[in-house]
């Protein structure tokens, strides 16, 4: 039987027939101009809402697939206890439209040099091997370069992709061999390999929420954290990217989770009755660094905070904790190995972390901070207002984190948070480099950051509702649970939070509670705001704007044009990003950066229009002067044309 909740929550997602479905959701214009069904129909306030199934054209039969997570979804927050019924309706709204944001547009955003880094490895191929067999002056069509250089095919198994793996080993192989499996069994396509990155971002939501519920015991708080995460426009942006990143998100919250549902069962009598829960956090210590070297930061984080939590002691509890990350870095010891190997390598792969950025290091952290709540591609300017009121909103929610909540809560965070930050910042302050101004590396920053904006947010909104003084009132914390402390002492084990009621720290008196909605209101609406905007435009900043801004328009210019002949010098990591977006029969003369001013090719007869993009200064003077041509520029940027 269907759960009444559930049964309530139809409304909100109608099924639709399939001819009501868009042909096309890359013209689909605003997320709220998704609606198959007329807006007034739909319930206040959800019919800003846009429904799942209208984003793809798919047989009716699965809009049920679609929408029954969020159905699910909305249910359980429908049976939270709260006053605030305005906030309740808010987190509902905030998680289907992060969902929804995820999955909008993943076909008309630029293919980027790092991606196409990504299918270079899955397709089991070097760069080294690229450039010696294609960037030789031969002739190839944009199809056939695709099909064995951005896929997987039947020359290349899934050997020759951990070969090139270990050619680039500062790049942990998780993410790329299941990419590789998925595009094998889903086809080759841009749509299909990011749809692997939304799928694996929408786990991070359940998996923020069982952190929460171990870290606070309260399912609100979880809820909250999911909406967060949900609506971030950082994380729905690297949703939407071929890359790990979404993955390590996963991993982070993951073993987090693990960590503390261990840590409360690990007593030796208990460990020895059921041990599968600290073999469980050995497998997601291992799978975090099969995601992502860094990973290493966090798990010494989870370290520092088994040893704190402990009192420096040595304990049953850290024996267990250092068996169980023994044997997760056991299991990484195969792909640790080929980093050892290849150590020189790593070094020289990652040498550009090295290099000092122009600028002052501390705006690019805040501008990196406020991207987790407003994007709309804002630059580092040092008098911007976003900057300070992200920081000084992370600060606060840190500091109120450290007054209130549970010791062994916000030591989790600050460890969580402080690891990785030191790990950054600490080499960028004492020998100069970049490292901390790279948005993607401070991902668990950022976690412990927006955990504990929703822990504030969550607090501030039992308080400002009706304080139960009323001991008896269900489904209401008590002045018992006041400060952060458990009233029940049986949801506490050894100061682990065991339970998983909406338990946070009441206030006795009312304080300003406009300032917390506004707060809240401010986060969803800058989030929502940032996603409309970024999802409409195929170049973002997380894209290298500077290096992939002009490729949409040149592509377009030479689409149109008849028999195109496109040669280039260019790195291949750009030319492969923009032949993502040309038809599959251009023609393409790939010369090699390094000697193309010496070894200028023969320009074949037969194509109408000959065209150099983004050719050196050598490439150019040397057609000039070796081919008695003309070398004029378009009105692209990045595009010239030969001419007699």
């Amino acid at each position: 039987m269907i759960d009444h909740n559930i049964k309530n929550s139809l409304d909100l997602f109608p099924i639709s027939p399939c001819s009501e479905v868009p042909t096309s959701y890359s013209l689909l214009p605003t997320p709220y101009s998704l609606l198959p069904t007329p807006y007034y129909l739909l319930p206040t306030p959800y019919y800003l809402l846009p429904t799942p199934y209208s984003l793809f054209p798919i047989p009716c039969s699965l809009c049920y697939s679609f929408n029954y997570p969020l159905i699910i979804v909305v249910s359980m927050i429908k049976k939270i206890t709260l006053d605030s019924i305005w906030f309740r309706n808010l987190l509902i709204i905030v998680i289907v439209l992060g969902v929804v944001f995820r999955f909008y547009n993943l076909d008309r955003k630029v293919y980027w040099y790092d991606e196409t880094m990504t299918s270079l490895r899955i397709s089991g191929h070097t760069r080294t091997e690229l450039v010696e067999t294609i960037f030789d002056g031969q002739i190839i069509s944009v199809e056939n370069l695709l099909k064995y250089y951005q896929f997987p095919n039947h020359k290349k198994d899934i050997n020759d992709t951990i070969n090139s793996l270990a050619g680039n080993p500062e790049h942990s192989p998780l993410y790329y061999l299941m990419a590789r499996l998925w595009l094998q069994t889903f086809g080759n396509s841009v749509v299909t390999i990011r749809l692997l990155s939304v799928i694996i971002s929408l786990l991070a939501l359940p998996c923020a929420y069982w952190l929460c519920l171990e870290l606070f015991g309260s399912k609100l708080i979880g809820w909250v954290a999911v909406a967060i995460i949900a609506i971030s426009p950082f994380h729905v942006l690297y949703a939407q990217e071929a890359r790990e990143y979404s993955l390590w998100t996963v991993t982070i919250l993951l073993s987090s989770a693990v960590l503390l549902w261990a840590m409360n069962y690990s007593r030796i009598k208990q460990f020895i009755k059921k041990p599968y829960r600290w073999i469980i956090y050995s497998f997601t210590v291992a799978l975090a660094l099969y995601t992502h070297p860094f990973s290493a930061f966090v798990l010494i984080g989870q370290g520092l905070y088994v040893l704190i939590t402990e009192g420096g002691r040595w304990t049953k509890r850290v024996t267990s904790y250092l068996l169980a990350s023994l044997g997760g870095v056991l299991l990484f010891s195969p792909w640790l190995i080929i980093v050892i190997t290849n150590f020189s390598k790593f070094i020289a792969n990652t040498d550009s972390v090295n290099h000092s950025r122009s600028g002052f290091l501390p705006l690019f952290w805040t501008l990196n901070l406020s991207r987790i709540f407003f994007d709309v591609n804002q630059g580092i300017h040092p008098l911007s207002p976003l900057h300070y009121l992200s920081l000084f909103l992370a600060v606060y929610a840190l500091y109120y984190l450290c007054r209130k909540a549970p010791q062994h809560a916000w030591v989790f965070i600050i460890t969580l948070i402080g690891v990785t930050g030191i790990a950054l910042i600490g080499p960028d302050v004492l020998l100069g480099g970049r490292r901390s101004s790279i948005t993607r590396y401070a991902i668990p920053c950022y976690l412990g950051i927006q955990l504990a904006i929703a822990y504030f947010l969550t607090t501030q909104a039992k308080n400002s509702g009706k304080l139960t003084k009323d001991k008896g009132k269900k489904g209401l914390p008590t002045m018992g649970m006041m400060n952060g402390n458990l009233a029940n002492t049986e949801d506490r084990q050894d100061g682990q939070v065991r339970g998983d009621h909406d338990m946070v720290p009441m206030e006795k008196t009312r304080k300003n509670p406009k300032t917390w909605k506004s707060i809240a209101i401010a986060l969803a609406f800058s989030g929502i705001l940032s996603c409309i905007v970024s999802s409409q435009l195929p170049v973002w900043w997380h894209k290298s704007y500077a290096k992939s801004r002009n490729n949409p328009p040149v592509a377009a210019w030479i689409n149109q044009i008849p028999q195109p002949l496109l040669i280039s010098n260019e790195i291949p990591g750009r030319v492969l990003s923009l032949c993502h977006l040309l038809r599959p029969d251009v023609q393409l003369m790939l010369l090699d950066k390094s000697n193309s001013s010496t070894n200028i090719p023969e320009i074949p007869e037969g194509f109408k229009n000959v065209l150099l993009y983004r050719p050196s200064e050598e490439l150019r003077q040397g057609i000039e002067t070796t081919h008695n041509y003309r070398v004029k520029p378009t009105d692209q940027s990045w595009l010239w044309k030969l001419s007699r």
